[in-house]
């Protein structure tokens, strides 16, 4: 397998809510047929390597391991600190500090929607990561994906393929010894509302049936434009949410802006506290609450460099430790911080007249989002996703700083 794609451009992460409303929101739109998440364009970039070593995933996306040194600590009690290990990762957690994790989902069981099967479940069954994160502690979860309108309405019609569904999960589950499943359904439309709620009901109860002990937590999208979660009517069938607090701006945005904005504001409009409080008045208890934060970036082409201007082109979403070796370390690319948004940005000035904007978190930006989780006492963070930092230690060791079992969590 040649070794020759650049993280920089097959780690493109758009993950966010999938909307055909038309209603107003927090930034503006183009077309419907450019609203595509992260994760099914991870699935339509990937399928076609049908790997069976997380070796073969190393070579492709070029993952190695750098020898860091990270700060040692034990996650708080009080706080859940949860991240998604994404397949095409490979083992690049070999490299992750288990003991400031609370929960870890392997991502993940892709539904057919059709009979409920999976079109692949890629190395959950022999993959070393789950083994070692529960030597430390950490529990364990399989992701279960279906995206698109379509191919929700397909399945959320068809008992038949979920219970198909139920009984994979049962025997996955129970072959890992797992400890239940995160629900990343995206693009349920509004009329099948009522239908994902059944689904959400019956896959709980049949699998805590199955395993009482098994915990059922369900992904919610940054703004719920199609009004999809009844929250009401499922809470006491989830265990805990995972709020996918990311894509406020990306590849769909005509200007340039925050990916995960703290605070709403005139210029960028919605942020956490928007999604947060809409969610606490729809029933979602703070404590099983989860905020899901960004290690990657969003970079588009401007004709301004100023923040917030018109979009000529998007370009990627680089990880993490892309925009650190590249930009920051290789390039000397200075480091600004928007305080309206509590956002990390870079602004660089092309040859051609044109500039690259460059919005994404980093230490000082999830230092401020962290404290806010502990403020508002929420029951925890996420990570989208684990080892996008490969390599570079300054974000587990803020994990450690702001979440350990030594720090003071109370504010």
């Amino acid at each position: 397998m040649k070794n020759k794609i650049i993280p920089l451009i097959i780690s493109i992460l758009l993950t966010g809510c999938f909307s055909n409303n038309k209603k107003e929101n927090s930034v503006v739109f183009t077309n419907k047929k450019e609203f595509i998440t992260q994760r099914n364009l991870q699935e339509k970039q990937f399928e076609k390597f049908n790997f069976d070593r997380e070796e073969q995933w190393d070579s492709l996306n070029n993952i190695s391991h750098k020898n860091v040194t990270l700060k040692k600590g034990k996650v708080h009690p009080d706080i859940r600190t949860f991240g998604w290990h994404i397949y095409s990762n490979g083992t690049s957690w070999k490299n992750y500090n288990f003991s400031m994790l609370w929960g870890i989902s392997y991502f993940s069981y892709t539904i057919q929607p059709e009979t409920g099967d999976y079109k692949s479940i890629h190395q959950w069954k022999t993959t070393a990561l789950l083994d070692s994160a529960k030597a430390n502690g950490c529990k364990v979860f399989l992701s279960v994906s279906n995206f698109g309108d379509q191919n929700n309405a397909t399945f959320l019609e068809n008992s038949k393929a979920q219970e198909n569904l139920i009984d994979k999960l049962s025997n996955l589950l129970a072959l890992r010894n797992a400890d239940g499943i995160n629900i990343d359904f995206e693009g349920v439309a509004e009329k099948n509302r009522e239908a994902f709620s059944k689904f959400i009901l019956k896959v709980s109860k049949q699998l805590k049936q199955v395993n009482p002990k098994y915990m059922i937590s369900l992904c919610l999208y940054a703004e719920d434009w199609n009004h999809v979660f009844d929250i009401k009517t499922i809470d006491s069938a989830i265990d805990f949410y995972t709020l996918m607090g990311y894509d406020y701006y990306g590849s769909f945005s005509k200007t340039t802006g925050p990916v995960s904005p703290l605070k709403k504001s005139v210029q960028f409009g919605n942020g956490l506290e928007t999604s947060v409080s809409y969610y606490k008045n729809e029933g979602v208890p703070l404590k099983k609450l989860i905020v899901g934060l960004p290690y990657y970036c969003a970079e588009w082409y401007t004709k301004k460099p100023e923040i917030g201007t018109m979009v000529t082109k998007f370009k990627s979403h680089p990880k993490y430790n892309s925009i650190k070796e590249l930009y920051i370390d290789s390039l000397n690319i200075p480091v600004q911080f928007d305080s309206k948004s509590a956002s990390t940005y870079l602004v660089i000035k092309d040859t051609n007249q044109e500039y690259r904007q460059l919005f994404f978190d980093g230490v000082k930006s999830l230092s401020i989002k962290y404290d806010w989780i502990k403020q508002e006492k929420i029951g925890g963070v996420g990570i989208w996703a684990l080892g996008y930092d490969n390599g570079h230690p300054e974000l587990w060791d803020l994990l450690t700083e702001k979440f350990s079992k030594a720090s003071n969590t109370e504010n």
